[in-house]
């Protein structure tokens, strides 16, 4: 058998077994789901379709190249006329691409919301969670810390006052009972009081990091105000006591009022952050808190016996000192801190003029007939005792108010654009008239305080304003510091074009007349009322606390 019959016969050999596969994989076909031989089918057909497109590539005519030049400048017209989007979230830059060299001399222009600030600012402080550092870039310890991280702070609780309400609106913390939760920044507890509706608001938490730094740019504050305060701390720890008073004799004061300017001193330092746990003068806090423990007498009074108390008494001391330390029980939540200023708010109940339902006013001695200058501090203690989570009887502010009834002329001021103006009195029968104006900003203060509406307010500040003036100038007949104290409260509360009015002449006047030589650097002088008695520190304490005002405690309007 030749070749060729070979291959026809292994041919026919083979047909029945391709029929066989071909009959095999018909049945096999037949079985499959519908959709899989579609598929199949669709999968071949692309395939094809693909090398038929290929073929005709190689084997067709070359390719046609087209050529085109982009017009750049519509492009970039185009660009420029792209809508801008308008949101607070949104970073502001007049460059497309602004340097990110950190070694780069030209400098960005772009425009950080300030929520956004806020919020960068306080994790650039607290990215750790370091519980044996609690006052060094810590998480722990620090109430502003809650931002970021979900534990509750310290050992101890940050604080309290109420939340939620509409009478006061962001800090006092004395709304109308119901309970809520406040002091820091998002930690503690507490309770409110109030004269209309809501539970209050209540919080130190803006005093430091990345809140303070908000607080100062959102209300008009400035480098230089901030490194005035940081001086004015610098010289009052520096001539700080080793036992923790300040001695105002030694620095100017014609008699001896350590436990009140002690007190004063105390409130600058919290007023700015620095508690008995965390600060740079936690040192100098925990002494001068130390001594006030240390004065206070089996009923609560805090008052150092050896001071000057004929003219001024008690009340004055009592109230300030009482003050500092519901601060700093407050902000630090120590317990035996937060025992002491209990007890002081618990003699200040016994201070005050009257009992229960007919409490009123305070003054220098207990339950004297009171009068608003002494009653202004005493309102501000049980203001940051409330705030701070301690037990005060609802009486007492109920008393603050019947007291403050009295006091006040309705009308007396005439109509100034707002309505008519109250002018507010030294006592029910005394009038005071050449002190109206600092006896109006404590009065107005008060009622901010106790919840009386923005705008029912209104006249008699802008009275008070336009009797007094605004903090301008410095020197004997110029100075006026009790004013200025409480005017740069009550108009901060008040905001708008009356506290831009009052914060633009205070800056400036604190500002370029702070002491920048010699052992006084970091000080002011004393000249003005009453700086005969309390001297260089509480002329530097009572400055201080004004340039703080944009953060020690929020705003109530809204």
């Amino acid at each position: 058998m030749n070749e060729i019959d070979q291959e026809i016969a292994y041919e026919e050999q083979q047909e029945p077994q391709e029929e066989g596969r071909l009959t095999l994989m018909a049945l096999s076909m037949s079985q499959l789901p519908w959709w899989f031989v579609s598929i199949a089918f669709h999968v071949l057909g692309v395939l094809l379709l693909s090398l038929v497109a290929f073929a005709n590539t190689v084997v067709g005519e070359p390719e046609l190249v087209i050529t085109t030049t982009l017009d750049r400048s519509s492009v970039i017209q185009n660009e420029t006329q792209r809508p801008q989007v308008n949101s607070p979230n949104v970073l502001v830059s007049n460059h497309d691409t602004p340097p990110t060299d950190p070694l780069s001399n030209e400098a960005s222009d772009i425009v950080v919301p300030p929520d956004v600030l806020a919020k960068a600012e306080l994790g650039d402080h607290w990215e750790t969670n370091n519980p044996d550092r609690p006052d060094t870039h810590s998480a722990f310890g620090n109430p502003e810390s809650h931002v970021f991280y979900s534990e509750t702070g310290s050992d101890d609780k940050a604080g309290g006052g109420g939340t939620g309400g509409d009478t006061l609106d962001d800090v006092i913390g004395i709304g109308n009972g119901s309970p809520g939760t406040g002091g820091g920044l998002y930690g503690g507890d507490g309770t409110g009081w109030g004269t209309d509706k809501g539970p209050g608001k209540g919080t130190f938490g803006t005093r430091t990091g990345g809140g303070r730094k908000w607080m100062v740019m959102r209300h008009n504050g400035s480098k230089g105000t901030e490194g005035a305060v940081e001086n004015a701390l610098a010289w009052l720890a520096k001539n700080q006591e080793p036992d923790g008073h300040w001695n105002t004799v030694k620095f100017e004061s014609g008699e001896k009022t350590d436990t009140a300017i002690t007190g004063m001193a105390l409130l600058a330092f919290l007023g700015a952050g620095h508690t008995e746990k965390v600060g740079r003068y936690k040192d100098n806090v925990k002494r001068g808190v130390a001594w006030l423990k240390s004065k206070q007498n089996a009923e609560g009074l805090v008052f150092d016996p050896t001071d000057a108390g004929a003219h001024r008494g008690i009340g004055y001391p009592h109230a300030i000192a009482g003050m500092a330390l519901a601060e700093a029980a407050g902000m630090a939540n120590i317990s035996d801190t937060k025992a002491v200023a209990q007890r002081a708010v618990d003699y200040t109940m016994k201070h005050q003029d009257g009992e229960g339902y007919e409490r009123r006013g305070f003054r220098y001695q207990a339950k004297q007939a009171g009068d608003l200058s002494v009653t202004g501090w005493f309102t501000m203690q049980l203001k940051s005792a409330k705030v701070a989570g301690l037990k005060v009887e609802t009486t007492a502010f109920e008393g603050v108010i019947k007291f403050l009834d009295s006091v006040e002329r309705k009308g007396a001021g005439g109509d100034k654009g707002y309505g008519l103006a109250s002018i507010y009195g030294y006592t029910p029968t005394d009038a005071h008239d050449n002190t109206s104006h600092r006896l109006s900003a404590i009065g107005n203060l008060c009622r901010q305080f106790m919840g009386w509406k923005k705008e029912d307010l209104q006249a008699s500040v802008q009275w008070f304003i336009d009797k007094g003036g605004v903090p301008d100038g410095w020197g004997q007949g110029k100075t006026d510091l009790y004013y200025w104290y409480y005017g740069t409260l009550c108009t901060f509360q008040q905001g708008g074009d009356v506290f831009k009015k009052w914060n633009d002449a205070m800056k400036k006047t604190f500002v370029e007349n702070q002491r920048k030589d010699g052992a006084e650097a970091g000080s002011w002088d004393p000249v003005g009322d009453y700086s005969t008695e309390w001297g260089r520190v509480g002329q530097t304490a009572l400055s201080c606390l004004c340039l703080e005002v944009y953060y020690r405690y929020l705003p109530m309007y809204k």
